[in-house]
C-alpha cells in the first residue's frame, strides 16, 4: 500500500514538473515566434506501459496537460490495431476536436531499411506498409524509420 502511495506521488510529480516545463516552453515559443515544439509519445510510455494512459487519450494529454498542438506516436503502442483504419481514423477525429496534429509515427521493430540482404529490405519495406497508410490517415507527414 505504502509503495503504491509512493509511486503514485512519483507520478503526479514527474507529470507536475512536465507539465511546467512543457507549459512554459511552449508559451515562451509562441511569443518569440518560434517554431512550435510537439510532444513524442514515448514521453508517456511508462503511463501508457502501466496502463495508466490509453495510447488514444494521448492528444487529449497532450493538449490538456501540457498545452501542445502536435503530436508524434510510437508504433508498438498501437500494434493491436495497426491494421485497423476505423481506429485511425476515430483518433484523426479525435485529435481534430482537439485541434492537435499529427506529425509522425516512430516505427520501431518492423526490420532495418540498409539490410544487406535484398530479402531482408523487401521485407522491412513490406513491414512499414501499414504505418504509411495510418500516418496518412492520421495526416502525419512522414514516419521515421530505421536503417
Amino acid at each position: 500500500m505504502f509503495a503504491c502511495l509512493l509511486d503514485l506521488i512519483a507520478r503526479e510529480l514527474r507529470l507536475f514538473a512536465l507539465r511546467s516545463l512543457f507549459i512554459g516552453y511552449a508559451g515562451a515559443m509562441k511569443i518569440s515566434g518560434c517554431n512550435q515544439i510537439s510532444l513524442a509519445q514515448w514521453s508517456l510510455h511508462r503511463e501508457i506501459g502501466q496502463g495508466r494512459l490509453d495510447p488514444f487519450d494521448f492528444p487529449r494529454m497532450a493538449r490538456s496537460t501540457f498545452g501542445l498542438d502536435a503530436v508524434e506516436y510510437v508504433n508498438s503502442f498501437y500494434r493491436p490495431v495497426e491494421r485497423d483504419e476505423d481506429y485511425f481514423r476515430r483518433l484523426r477525429a479525435r485529435c481534430d476536436d482537439l485541434d492537435v496534429r499529427s506529425l509522425l509515427i516512430m516505427c520501431d521493430g518492423e526490420g532495418a531499411l540498409g539490410d544487406p540482404d535484398p530479402a531482408g529490405r523487401r521485407r522491412t519495406i513490406s513491414n512499414h506498409r501499414k504505418w504509411l497508410v495510418a500516418a496518412r490517415i492520421l495526416g502525419c507527414h512522414s514516419i521515421r524509420v530505421n536503417a
